[in-house]
């Protein structure tokens, strides 16, 4: 059941609560995403454990979010809309922005990502049956430099799809394909993961570059914003 987004003062409610769910890290392994074994990530702004359950009743618009390379993750809970765009923040104050389930922001990370521009046929930032996924799309990523327009660097992105999987995050397991994302370009390269639903295409779990400073976010979709 998918959940509008809610009032930040509902973050307090989340501090009683931490997650129990498989949360599989997606490795790319010559071109190939193969989820490690289930793992439970501590979560960093909760206290007691998180079950479907209590997500069910929470009412909210929910991610969950951590730094490759940390321990700790984060629940970021849905708390403004600008068109299409929506913000979820931690207790803690930690934002991330995504334009469906492309993150085109982040703030309170340790280096922030101002802005992302992409295609309007990018399946990421716009939910698309994986079966019409392009190989090849383009994104302009924005960063602090100076003047007004920042650092933007510019890439090229290959995109290669693997045999359907499935993936349980908190408690529900999802039939999802595997896709890998190799972007290149101004003297940068990198490579997104993403786990899809195929006949929504609704990304549940995707490992995106955020920049160099920081480098990738793995997101958990817990439950998506919509409007209904």
């Amino acid at each position: 059941m998918m959940r509008p987004i809610l009032a930040l003062s509902a973050l307090s409610i989340l501090a009683a609560c931490s997650s129990n769910g498989t949360s599989p890290i997606v490795t790319v392994i010559k071109g190939v995403i193969l989820p490690t074994k289930a793992e439970d990530i501590a979560v960093a702004n909760a206290g007691a454990t998180l079950t479907r359950e209590k997500i069910e009743a929470f009412g909210l618009a929910l991610i969950r979010g951590r730094i490759e390379g940390e321990e700790i993750s984060n629940l970021l809970t849905g708390t403004a809309v600008n068109g299409h765009y929506v913000t979820y923040v931690s207790s803690f104050r930690q934002n991330i922005t995504m334009l469906g389930s492309l993150v085109t922001g982040t703030r309170g990370m340790g280096g922030d990502l101002l802005a992302v521009r992409s295609d309007a046929r990018d399946p990421v930032a716009h939910s698309t049956p994986t079966a019409d996924w392009p190989s090849t799309l383009t994104r302009d990523y924005r960063f602090p430099g100076v003047g007004p327009e920042g650092n933007t660097v510019s890439v090229t992105c290959n995109l290669t799809r693997a045999a359907d999987a499935t993936v349980t995050i908190v408690e529900v397991t999802y039939e999802v394909t595997p896709f890998t994302e190799v972007c290149t370009g101004n003297e940068v390269a990198f490579t997104n993961t993403y786990l899809a639903q195929p006949d929504s295409g609704q990304i549940w779990q995707s490992l995106q570059w955020i920049g160099d400073k920081v480098g990738y976010v793995n997101i958990d979709v817990l439950e998506p914003y919509t409007l209904e």
